[in-house]
């Protein structure tokens, strides 16, 4: 038997075939909000794009405020473009990060916040 252990998604430098940009990034972001939408979830959260993106580990950080509790998500995230020549120089793909987790979804409850109550509307409600 035979264990493998990922040591992580280190992405490092882009090679052949691959670039990894914040413009990338930035795509990546707007998808998850997009995704957020089409999921019923993102009505009231905001992208949030830093004015001074900082790339760390092949990854830049963007925020998720939700407008009513002000709560924000943090989503880390690469802007790999070309996802399989990517995989092909490393032994494990690249990792996205949402809210501390590389196995999470966005869930409504990620935004909750202490004296605000989850409630349920009907589409369109004000």
């Amino acid at each position: 038997m035979s264990i493998l252990i990922n040591p992580g998604a280190h992405i490092g430098p882009a090679d052949e075939g691959w670039t990894n940009t914040y413009e990338g990034a930035l795509r990546e972001a707007e998808r998850w909000l997009e995704r957020m939408r089409e999921d019923g979830i993102g009505a009231d959260i905001d992208l949030v794009i830093p004015a001074e993106p900082v790339e760390h580990d092949g990854r830049w950080t963007f925020g998720f405020r939700h407008r009513v509790t002000g709560v924000t998500v943090e989503l880390d995230t690469h802007g790999i473009s070309d996802m399989a020549a990517c995989t092909r120089r490393h032994i494990f793909g690249a990792r996205v990060y949402w809210n501390g987790s590389s196995c999470s979804n966005p869930e409504l409850e990620h935004w909750s916040a202490p004296g605000f109550v989850m409630t349920f509307r009907p589409d369109g409600a004000q």
